[in-house]
């Protein structure tokens, strides 16, 4: 074989090398770039699904404090020309903390228990009032209902609506959840909004310089409380690594499940309170 023979097919052999090598560097390039991509799509997918879970906990929250807010501010109602009535439903608030409210059957009978689905640190609150058709919720029979929207039954023209609030966890369910147990026909518990994993109240007695727990008021005393400071703590549907969150005594609190928390609060009046009216 002559040297000009030679010659071209080193040539094929140098250029099938070179491609072999850019075919190399290109398939290194477009991994570098894949990855670059999956990166980008996970923290970007990671931030939008942080983002949902943390409108998903506001919107709970808000809805919560919403509907024990509104019944704490109808708390003791009854119409002036119905002194009788009024006293049916004083106290307007009734609380317990770190426990779970009960009724002992009688009109103003109201105690606290230790629940199994019931979060050791949330309290729960018992409020009462007067239905006029008015101020207060009516179902589409006209009747007065309770916080579950049940027909109460009237004695004559009025009817006391007697709502208790708290938070469980039943067994078999995910996430926690804001319980109401009211008087109307049903007389069983309803979750309200998912996700409340704790309801915190602190209340103000009158002329009293700051709020205090439920353990620290006297049964005399409840008679005496002129507002309450409402908080709750929402738990997140989704894990996030090194969770924090500011909980109700406004401390910076660590997620042990490593889910994402938020807490949210209100300060309400009990408007029927003579020191408010």
């Amino acid at each position: 074989m002559t040297a000009a023979e030679i010659a071209p097919r080193r040539s094929q052999r140098r250029q099938a090398g070179h491609t072999l090598l850019e075919w190399l560097i290109a398939a290194a390039l477009g991994l570098v770039v894949l990855a670059g991509a999956l990166a980008l799509y996970r923290s970007q997918r990671d931030t939008f699904m942080r983002s949902a879970d943390a409108a998903w906990m506001r919107e709970a929250g808000a809805a919560a404090l919403t509907i024990v807010g509104q019944h704490i501010q109808l708390a003791g109602f009854a119409p002036v020309d119905q002194p009788a009535l009024r006293l049916e439903v004083m106290p307007g608030v009734f609380g317990c903390q770190g426990m779970r409210p009960v009724s002992g059957g009688q009109a103003d009978d109201f105690g606290c228990v230790l629940h199994p689905s019931h979060p050791p640190d949330s309290d729960g609150l018992v409020v009462r009032y007067a239905d006029n058709a008015i101020a207060t919720w009516a179902s589409t029979l006209g009747e007065p209902t309770d916080c579950l929207g049940q027909g109460v039954e009237r004695q004559g023209e009025y009817a006391v609506i007697v709502n208790r609030f708290y938070v469980s966890l039943p067994a078999g369910r995910e996430q926690p959840e804001l319980y109401c147990f009211g008087n109307g026909h049903a007389r069983t518990p309803q979750p309200l909004v998912e996700g409340i994993e704790r309801l915190s109240l602190r209340y103000w007695l009158r002329g009293a310089a700051e709020p205090i727990g439920a353990r620290s008021i006297a049964p005399a005393q409840w008679v005496d409380v002129v507002a309450v400071d409402l908080c709750v703590v929402v738990r997140g549907r989704r894990a996030a690594a090194g969770a924090s969150f500011v909980d109700c005594d406004g401390r910076r609190a660590q997620s042990k499940d490593g889910r994402d928390r938020l807490s949210l609060s209100r300060h309400v009046i009990v408007r029927n309170h003579e020191a408010v009216l």
